[in-house]
């Protein structure tokens, strides 16, 4: 599973931002700042802010900023922002439902009938799921603990239970 350039920009561009506790960044500062070229990082914080993520705002004071707190962002709702919906394998489609996706395209498998790893491998999607809307963008961006005032541990190995 890799993650695309754009998402890598994205996470650097909103790490930056939460850095900023609530102060907004140009497209220009933040391309510069973080050597990001400037017209794909514009697409994508237009993105992020269609999403629901950044808020923009024009005039000498604008910019992006962060529309919730570091905390409150899942890296979820980022990867899924700029990649669309995850999934792990085709049986384990976005939403679900194992014959077909959101998208309307179908996801059997042809292996379905006699698959020995269906059951599990849906589990370990959801798991990563779990995890990935668990680790919060002060978690991966550690200066924007500091900045925000909480304290942020991004847990690698399983809880116990």
């Amino acid at each position: 599973m890799l993650l695309t350039r754009k998402t890598d920009y994205a996470l650097v561009a909103l790490a930056g931002l939460a850095r900023r506790s609530g102060g907004a960044a140009s497209a220009r500062d933040l391309a510069e700042q973080f050597h990001l070229p400037l017209p794909v990082l514009r697409n994508i914080l237009k993105v992020l802010a269609s999403g629901g993520l950044l808020t923009s705002s024009r005039g000498p004071s604008g910019g992006y900023r962060l529309a919730r707190l570091p905390r409150e962002i899942s890296l979820a709702e980022i990867v899924e922002a700029i990649e669309g919906p995850m999934q792990l394998v085709t049986c384990c489609p976005p939403g679900g439902d194992v014959s077909s996706g959101s998208d309307g395209v179908d996801h059997a498998c042809q292996l379905e009938d006699s698959c020995l790893i269906k059951l599990n491998v849906g589990r370990v999607h959801d798991r990563l799921m779990g995890f990935l809307h668990e680790v919060t963008l002060d978690q991966i961006a550690p200066d924007a603990a500091v900045a925000t005032g909480t304290v942020a541990v991004l847990r690698t190995e399983p809880a116990t239970r």
